[in-house]
């Protein structure tokens, strides 16, 4: 076995199309009311390259000139339409599996803009909630792409702990941590257990949508699989720990995506009043 390349290593393989060709065919809605076995669950999408993208790489050294350019461009734009270009910012990077050897398809550029949150208020985490609103409101209205790939902005806490092996720093040009290729033994048969349990827990919440516990029990489930994930992260397996592999799979499937559309839907029917009510 040659060592100098990423092998992955799996005890299980029995996909299922969960992507987003599966769901241009199918109604997700329809999908979530099925009792998601674990074997069902894809996990096509968890694989090692040998090199990084060449769509936006020109060697293992250097991103392509202008990727880097639009990126910036990009990174720039995002800062203007949050109101911030006072601030100071320590500097602009690619990261996440655009930045490794574990992209796919479904990848996106995740392009993170580090500053101090300090500048704006002691209270970090109102200042997150601001910059997530603005990652929202940009995505919503600009799905720009790069080569084919989504680009999402994110505004990074400069003190915040960053667990992605590969980053790459499009100010400066060149690695600030540099992915190593190595042996990887993942355990899908596990993935696939953990990703369809939680799967169920969140069809589970979609029959509570009519109580007037759902928001309590959204917010229990919500919590539960971000702290879940970030165990994973804080863990020696990293960003390919089983819990972070099973928190892809949830979002790229659009388990998460259909959360946070339960969530409207419960807060809207909340909200309204029907013209023909008394």
């Amino acid at each position: 076995m040659d060592k100098s390349k990423i092998i992955m290593v799996e005890t299980k393989k029995n996909p299922r199309a969960w992507s987003s060709r599966y769901w241009s065919r199918n109604n997700i809605s329809d999908v979530l009311k099925e009792v998601v076995e674990p074997d069902t669950v894809d996990v096509s999408s968890i694989k090692m390259n040998d090199t990084l993208c060449p769509l936006i790489w020109e060697s293992e050294e250097k991103l392509k000139s202008d990727v880097r350019m639009i990126l910036l461009k990009n990174a720039k734009r995002f800062i203007e339409f949050s109101d911030v270009e006072e601030l100071k910012f320590g500097d602009i990077i690619l990261t996440g599996s655009m930045a490794n050897y574990n992209y796919n398809e479904d990848s996106d550029l995740d392009i993170h803009i580090i500053l101090d949150f300090n500048q704006i208020s002691e209270n970090k985490e109102f200042v997150g909630d601001f910059f997530k609103l603005k990652k929202q409101l940009w995505t919503e209205h600009l799905p720009i792409q790069v080569k084919g790939f989504d680009v999402e902005m994110y505004f990074q806490d400069s003190g915040e702990p960053h667990h992605s092996s590969g980053i790459y720093s499009l100010l400066k040009n060149n690695w600030v941590r540099k992915p190593i290729k190595k042996i990887i033994n993942i355990d899908t048969a596990d993935v696939q257990l953990k990703a369809a349990d939680m799967m169920n827990n969140i069809e589970e919440l979609e029959s509570e949508i009519d109580s007037q516990n759902f928001l309590k029990k959204h917010e229990q489930l919500k919590n539960k699989i971000k702290k879940y994930r970030q165990s994973g992260l804080d863990s020696n397996g990293g960003e390919f720990s089983v819990e972070n592999l099973v928190f892809k799979i949830l979002r790229n499937s659009g388990f998460l995506e259909k959360m946070t559309e339960m969530k409207n839907q419960y807060l809207t029917d909340d909200l309204s009043l029907n013209e023909f009510n008394a």
